[in-house]
């Protein structure tokens, strides 16, 4: 099924390299667009953290040409992960071979280790960088391109002894930690712009308010809620997200 080159890149293409020697094999059996898992397991403060990634880019697609203004039929030639930021300071990330490349219609994966400290409790964004070569024919004349574009989708909950976060998969928001004390940090995936969110407090009344910005973790300040149970609504243009979470 053809896609967009966009839509290509937000969903499968999701890899970390540093040019170390290869990690992990990829899946022979992913013969579709994908990557898995939807959402990476929780590191835990003072333990080895490792994470496999698997992932699929198919050949055929349809791409946007600038020049011409319009699409056209292409085929994906190859792809290349050029870079990750966001991650906690110690992780490492390495591909299944050494130029982390991939060519249309075609398997790859990713390890991401490192040993997080209680120090870096949180959720920390991932934002990839990745490059695609594709051709496009206009009739019988090749036109080759290379777009740049980031993955927004994936994150890493640092968890401690005692914390825990709400984890949704896909653009959910996601809380941590929960229960929470002081402090409530609030993070939407591949949100694309602002969002805005509201704190209430069982009885209805209004605790806080505030915005969300893409890419980054919103730290709210817990100062003054009594212990118990509150919702945020997160408002995305038309769409409202509503999430409980507890203040002990």
């Amino acid at each position: 099924m053809k896609k967009s080159l966009l839509s290509i890149l937000m969903i499968c293409a999701i890899s970390f390299s540093n040019n170390l020697s290869a990690q992990c094999t990829p899946d022979p059996n992913l013969k579709t667009t994908a990557t898995l898992p939807a959402a990476l397991d929780t590191a835990f403060a003072g333990k080895l953290y490792t994470q496999e990634i698997k992932y699929f880019i198919t050949k055929d697609t349809n791409v946007f040409v600038p020049q011409l203004g319009t699409n056209l039929d292409a085929k994906i030639d190859t792809l290349w992960i050029t870079g990750v930021k966001g991650m906690p300071d110690g992780f490492t990330y390495s591909c299944h071979n050494a130029e982390c490349k991939i060519v249309g219609g075609t398997a790859g994966c990713a390890t991401l280790t490192g040993t997080p400290t209680q120090a870096q409790v949180g959720i920390y964004p991932l934002l990839v960088l990745i490059t695609v070569r594709a051709t496009a024919f206009l009739g019988p004349v090749p036109i080759s391109q290379n777009a740049s574009d980031t993955n927004a989708r994936y994150s890493i909950i640092v968890s401690g002894l005692n914390s825990q976060a709400e984890i949704s998969l896909g653009s959910g928001p996601i809380l941590f930690p929960n229960p929470a004390k002081e402090e409530l940090q609030v993070y939407v995936p591949e949100l694309s712009g602002e969002a805005q969110f509201m704190i209430q407090n069982i009885q209805g009344k209004t605790m806080e308010t505030g915005q969300l910005q893409k890419h980054e973790v919103s730290h709210v300040s817990l100062a003054g809620f009594d212990a118990g149970i509150y919702i945020i609504r997160i408002q995305k243009g038309s769409e409202i997200v509503s999430k409980k979470f507890i203040v002990q």
